[in-house]
């Protein structure tokens, strides 16, 4: 009797042992990694660009492109961000998006700062997505991790409203379908019963399944318990590892995105919050909140998502960054809840009063390059082409629609809307595509569009010394955008330790007139090359600016000294 029971034990454990095995042999021979090696460079890891496939379906977000080193060094600030598309930066690339913007704060206020920032924003995470990165996140002993992120709690991956990105609906089930998608017997099984057939429709067509969330409901209820207790989850889990943390709440278009939906009261109070715009701000503004609230189709957080945000914050030690607070019009918006580049600059500058940077000499410039404006005008066509935006088109009208406007652009004559084109169609990679922008660009005359060009390219290709060198040149020389000068040449000295780099900045700062910027470089260079030429004669110049003209005498003669080699 007992040896029949242990063989139908045996028999019914037998293909689970099976499976086990070929688990762990599978993650053995290729192991699942938040980041990788970045080639070429052993000291340095970037984000693997595999990882947002644990969370969806039939979509693969992208992901920024971060180099970090693998040993942080003392002096290194490491600053994670956590988040969905607006933290990633759509509908720019992620050097546009408020993580990157804040990094090149913190260049402009410290010059000797390093800087690394690790942003893990990506489209359509929502607080499960936060949650299971938090492991990750503490093996980078990040310094500060800023969080951005509650508008995909119900169409985002495993929101509570999606129909294709989570299964069930009940929270103990999400988070259990979050930790099978670690096992690749799982993931592969289910890429193999994924039907196809919406690849061509917007994300956020794909991912909104029960289109209608009425305000108070089940489905609305059940996205703000998720979100809490995620949120909880992910502070305290930062909190126990002492890592400093900062938690934004999130803005969304309430002056210029009429109500997500077909609710009538939504609209009529969104009419009315047009009618007082211009008489009653506040009256105007508390109507847009109510219109907002009764979005049927839920891609903007309604209030109680900044709600637990305000609550949760302070509980358990983290800072509040209240971005919401502030004003938000419609300029500062590129669609529903998206930022526009200065809206990045905007959220940027929060943070950086909330890490007690010091003031700003001089305010950066925000302005994307020709390119990425018009690549950033592609993906909002996109998706306004499709629902919630243009109802009743099928996916095949829709992409017809996106099409059009490629082939408008293929065919305009200018060198931005074709090579933006050519980048959304797959067909010249970004980086070739800047370079020759900036190319063209100076062949032209432009230089100042040329520089704004070579800023986005090194981010592209941060290694690539021929391209630093070249942006430097050309950015030490142009007169008429110290500011977008000053970045570059920061930008391209980021990961270096020559005195180069120190001088010409140093030379910007000067003409920019900020000397005490240009006093803190300069020290910095003469301890590490006192015989330096360039440094001697800006210390001069410098010394002259604030009034020190006896020992700007001395600065002058050793510069002679130096240029004659005695």
């Amino acid at each position: 009797m007992m040896r029949a029971i242990l063989f139908r034990v045996a028999a019914a454990g037998l293909p689970i042992a099976v499976l086990l095995g070929i688990e762990l042999v599978w993650q053995f021979a290729e192991p699942e990694r938040a980041f990788i090696a970045v080639p070429g460079q052993a000291e340095y890891m970037t984000i693997n660009p595999e990882r947002g496939a644990r969370y969806f379906e039939d979509f693969l977000p992208q992901v920024a492109y971060n180099p970090f080193l693998k040993e942080k060094p003392a002096d290194v600030l490491r600053i994670v961000a956590l988040g969905g598309s607006s933290t990633a930066g759509y509908p720019y690339h992620f050097y546009h998006a408020f993580p990157e913007r804040l990094a090149a704060e913190i260049r402009a206020r410290k010059p000797l700062q390093r800087v690394e920032v690790i942003n893990l924003g990506m489209t359509a995470a929502s607080s499960h997505v936060l949650r299971d990165l938090l492991p990750a996140v503490r093996s980078l002993v990040p310094d500060a991790v800023l969080i951005y992120a509650g508008h995909n709690e119900y169409y985002g991956a495993f929101g509570a409203g999606s129909g294709a990105l989570g299964p069930g609906r009940q929270l103990w089930l999400k988070r259990t379908a979050v930790w099978l998608r670690r096992s690749r017997i799982f993931s592969a099984a289910l890429a193999l019963a994924t039907p196809d057939g919406e690849g061509d429709r917007t994300m956020m067509a794909r991912s909104a399944g029960d289109a209608a969330i009425t305000w108070q409901g089940s489905v609305y209820r059940r996205g703000i318990r998720q979100f809490r207790a995620n949120l909880d989850a992910v502070l305290r889990g930062l909190r126990s590892q002492g890592i400093p943390t900062y938690v934004a709440t999130v803005a969304a278009n309430l002056q210029g995105q009429a109500p997500l939906g077909l609710d009538p009261a939504a609209a009529e109070a969104f009419r009315t919050g047009q009618a007082l715009l211009a008489s009653d701000s506040s009256g105007a503004w508390a109507a847009f909140e109510r219109a907002r609230e009764r979005d049927e189709v839920r891609f903007r957080a309604p209030a109680a998502i900044n709600g637990a945000i305000r609550e949760l914050a302070p509980m358990h030690g983290a800072v509040l960054v209240d971005i919401a607070s502030l004003a938000w019009p419609d300029s500062l918006f590129t669609d529903h809840l998206h930022p526009s580049a200065a809206g990045h600059a905007r959220i940027a500058r929060a943070f950086a009063a909330a890490l007690e940077l010091p003031p700003a000499a001089a305010p950066l410039r925000t302005r994307p390059d020709a390119l990425e404006h018009q690549y950033a005008a592609l993906q909002i066509e996109r998706l306004r082409g499709g629902f919630p935006f243009t109802r009743g088109l099928t996916a095949e009208a829709e992409l017809r629609v996106f099409q059009d406007a490629l082939q408008r652009r293929l065919r305009s004559g200018e060198i931005a809307d074709s090579l933006a084109a050519r980048v959304v169609l797959g067909q010249t990679p970004l980086p070739r595509s800047l370079l020759l922008a900036a190319r063209h660009a100076l062949a032209g005359g432009d230089t100042l569009g040329a520089l704004f060009h070579f800023r986005a390219l090194l981010y592209w290709q941060p290694f690539n010394a021929s391209v630093e060198r070249e942006a430097v040149a050309l950015a030490s020389v142009y007169e008429r955008d110290l500011a977008l000068s000053g970045e570059i040449i920061q930008l391209a000295g980021a990961r270096r330790t020559d005195t180069d780099y120190l001088n010409a900045l140093a030379a910007v700062r000067l003409r920019q007139e900020l000397p005490e910027l240009a006093r803190t470089v300069l020290a910095a260079v003469e301890e590490r090359d006192p015989g330096s030429a360039v440094m001697l004669y800006n210390t001069a110049r410098l010394l002259v600016m604030t009034g020190d003209t006896a020992r700007a005498r001395q600065y002058f003669d050793r510069y002679q000294r130096a240029l004659s080699g005695r």
